[in-house]
C-alpha cells in the first residue's frame, strides 16, 4: 500500500493522496487503508519514514564507492526523488507531525552527509579552517536539491552545470583548497 501511495504521490501530489484514490489506484477497498493506518497522518508519516530510510540506505551505500561525494550529489540529484522531496515538503507546512520528521530527516542527512565528507577529508589530508564538513554538506545538498527542482520544471538544461559540479567534486582537494582560501580571505 505504500508503494502505491508513493506511486500515487509522484505521479498527482499529496492532496490526491486520499483513502479513497488509494484504494482505488491499488486495486483495494476504501476501508483496508484504514485498517492499516487510522488516518491519513499515519499513512504519511509512514510513506515518509520508508522513503527518507531509502535515501539514507542509499547514502550509507555511497560512502563506500570510489568518490563518494560525487555519489552523494548524485543521489540528492535525482529528479525522480526530488518531486517525492517537494510533496513532503508542501504538506510538511500543513502538518506538524510531518514537518517534524522532515526536519529531523534533515538533521541525520546532515550528520551523515558530514560524516563522509570528514572522511574523504581525513584520507586526502585536507584541513578546512572557517569551512566545518556540515556547511559543506549543506552547500552540496542545496546545489543538488536546486538542480533536481529545476530538472522537473524543465526550466532549463542543466547537464553542463551538473558535469562542472560534479568536476569540482571529483576534484574535491583542490576545490576545497580553493574554497577555504575564499572563506580565509573574509
Amino acid at each position: 500500500m505504500l508503494e502505491a501511495a508513493e506511486q500515487l504521490m509522484r505521479e498527482e501530489g499529496y492532496a490526491a493522496v486520499t483513502s479513497r484514490k488509494l484504494a482505488s489506484f491499488a486495486g483495494l477497498k476504501p476501508q483496508l487503508v484504514h485498517y492499516y493506518f487510522r488516518t491519513m497522518d499515519e499513512l504519511f508519516e509512514a510513506l515518509f519514514k520508508r522513503v527518507a530510510d531509502k535515501h539514507l540506505s542509499a547514502l550509507k551505500e555511497v560512502s563506500a564507492q570510489e568518490n563518494p561525494l560525487v555519489g552523494m550529489f548524485e543521489l540528492s540529484c535525482d529528479s525522480a526523488n526530488s518531486v517525492l522531496h517537494l510533496e513532503f515538503l508542501a504538506l510538511a507546512n500543513h502538518r506538524k507531525n510531518i514537518h517534524d520528521q522532515v526536519t529531523a530527516f534533515g538533521r541525520e542527512l546532515n550528520r551523515t552527509e558530514s560524516a563522509i565528507i570528514l572522511d574523504v577529508l581525513r584520507k586526502e589530508g585536507i584541513e578546512t579552517p572557517g569551512v566545518a564538513p556540515e556547511d559543506l554538506s549543506t552547500i552540496i545538498e542545496t546545489m543538488a536539491r536546486g538542480m533536481a527542482f529545476a530538472e522537473n520544471l524543465n526550466a532549463r538544461p542543466l547537464g553542463n552545470a551538473r558535469n562542472i559540479l560534479t568536476g569540482c567534486l571529483a576534484k574535491f582537494s583542490v576545490t576545497l583548497r580553493a574554497l577555504s582560501e575564499f572563506s580565509d580571505a573574509d
